[in-house]
């Protein structure tokens, strides 16, 4: 989490990247996650965060200064974005969005909600995902189209995990990766609940991927 002279460039590439993948009325944003991000947790905000893990909470705390920042984009005045009991954002009434981060970077994107229904971010590291998990994330039902399966596991998980996102609001349900099927020859991931949701993703400079319900 340590400041490095090149985080404003880091910040504006991953922010360029995510914003390539916006459909219109997303607003989105990036931060290099600092060592005292805490501070930027709203009082509700940190009393709703149970964990009390300095580098958790320092990673909660950039992604909720980028929340803030986007909200008040969208003119709103109530910034707080608390969080509910099974850790989904709870985002203020009139709008829809989602947070994301690694372990050095936390995004957001946000929308009125009477521009789009839901919404779902995730970020992850460029890398191929460990062989272990490979079986656990993919299944019979996912089209990789022509990726290597090393880096497309990794982008399968960012997508399965922001399709999770953008389906909770919807219907409340609990998804494990089985349960959606993303197919990135058409663009598209159904969950097993019935939610079809668009999915967006890029590699550089970060592995981003977005999925959203018009």
């Amino acid at each position: 989490m340590s400041t490095r002279p090149d985080d404003a460039d880091i910040e504006s590439a991953v922010e360029q990247a995510l914003a390539g993948l916006m459909p219109p009325g997303l607003v989105t944003g990036c931060r290099i996650v600092r060592a005292d991000d805490e501070q930027y947790l709203l009082p509700a905000e940190g009393a709703s965060i149970a964990t009390r893990e300095q580098r958790a909470r320092a990673a909660t705390g950039a992604g909720r200064r980028v929340a803030h920042e986007l909200l008040r984009r969208l003119k709103y005045a109530d910034l707080a974005v608390l969080r509910g009991q099974l850790g989904n954002p709870i985002w203020p009434a009139g709008t829809v969005g989602s947070i994301a981060h690694d372990d050095e970077l936390a995004v957001a994107v946000a929308a009125l909600s009477d521009t789009m229904r839901s919404v779902g971010v995730d970020i992850e590291p460029a890398l191929p995902l460990p062989h272990e998990l490979r079986g656990m994330v993919a299944t019979p039902q996912d089209r990789l189209g022509d990726l290597d399966f090393g880096i497309g596991s990794r982008i399968l998980f960012a997508i399965k995990e922001a399709v999770y996102k953008a389906s909770f609001p919807l219907d409340g349900r609990v998804l494990g990766f089985e349960d959606i099927a993303v197919d990135l020859t058409s663009g598209e991931a159904v969950t097993s609940s019935g939610n079809r949701l668009t999915v967006r993703f890029t590699i550089s400079p970060r592995i981003l991927a977005l999925a959203y319900t018009p």
